[in-house]
């Protein structure tokens, strides 16, 4: 334990000050990052232990954008995340990322006990795994939690825009469930690879499910900015697959679902995506 490094990401100087002289006491190794911009720049240097997260830590980077970031990242796999937020809505909606969620104010006894378990190892790693095992984008899990924080954030922010697509491929013959395991894992990763490549490092990505995909646009700054993005997946993935010495083709069909004032959940939301899809699917057939 005495080797433990601990990040905590507190806004509030005084709070993260007394979280850095309590788990001191108990042997840790503390730095504080008082502002959001300050804890990435920590990360992208170091990676700790365990951190301490503080959610509000203001409008333009979110303490759920922080942790969005740590568990999508394989070099923080190993590191411990406690969540600390005045807010139960919110923490419902971080439990399954997180190691441990405190409601505040964080009594100092409390803050005590917590130390000792940490210490004793009664709070261990999750271990969840967030990326699908073919393509290692997240997985269905992890990409509804984004967008349930999507939707969280549009409550606080009403400028804030953001929109999902479903992505179908489909084999120009339909035979998709009949190609050979190791030829379609070899096109499942080249289009996984297109699609990171063709979006914004901010921008969820996920393997929903067999050959469907779905991505998350958050930060849009017009309804517009869909047609561009949807337009470059399109041109990316519909390029010949090259697997070995085999050439494959398969065509992208899209369902997007953009925010609406009158949608007000997250599965209403994803269910007009699919919708759409499967409109496109229809029309094709």
């Amino acid at each position: 334990m005495a080797n433990d490094q601990v990040l905590i990401i507190d806004d509030d100087k005084e709070t993260a000050v007394l979280f850095r002289t309590v788990l001191s006491m108990v042997g840790f190794h503390c730095e504080i990052a008082l502002s959001a911009r300050d804890a990435l720049a920590r990360l992208a240097a170091s990676v700790p232990d365990l951190i301490l997260l503080d959610l509000r830590l203001g409008i333009e980077i979110g303490g759920e954008d922080i942790l969005y970031q740590i568990r999508s990242n394989p070099r923080f796999d190993n590191t411990r995340v406690i969540v600390i937020t005045a807010h139960p809505a919110i923490a419902d909606l971080v439990s399954d990322l997180s190691d441990l969620v405190l409601l505040k104010p964080v009594e100092v006894d409390q803050l005590r006990t917590l130390a000792k378990r940490i210490g004793s190892f009664e709070i261990g790693k999750k271990r969840f795994s967030f990326r699908d095992p073919v393509t290692q984008l997240f997985n269905r899990s992890f990409f509804l939690t984004r967008v349930e924080l999507a939707f969280e954030r549009a409550r606080r922010r009403p400028e804030f825009l953001f929109a999902a697509t479903f992505v179908q491929l489909k084999h120009q013959l339909g035979q998709e469930d009949q190609i050979d395991s190791d030829l379609a894992v070899g096109i499942l990763q080249a289009a996984a690879g297109r699609l990171r490549s063709s979006l914004r490092p901010t921008d969820t990505i996920a393997r929903f499910s067999g050959w469907k995909f779905a991505t998350l646009h958050e930060e849009l700054k017009n309804p517009e900015d869909m047609n561009v993005i949807v337009n470059r997946i399109r041109d990316r993935l519909s390029e010949p697959y090259h697997v070995g010495e085999t050439l494959y083709e398969v065509k992208p069909y899209f369902g997007t679902a953009l925010q609406d004032m009158h949608i007000q959940q997250p599965e209403d939301f994803l269910g007009a995506a699919d919708k759409a899809l499967e409109q496109a699917l229809s029309a094709a057939s």
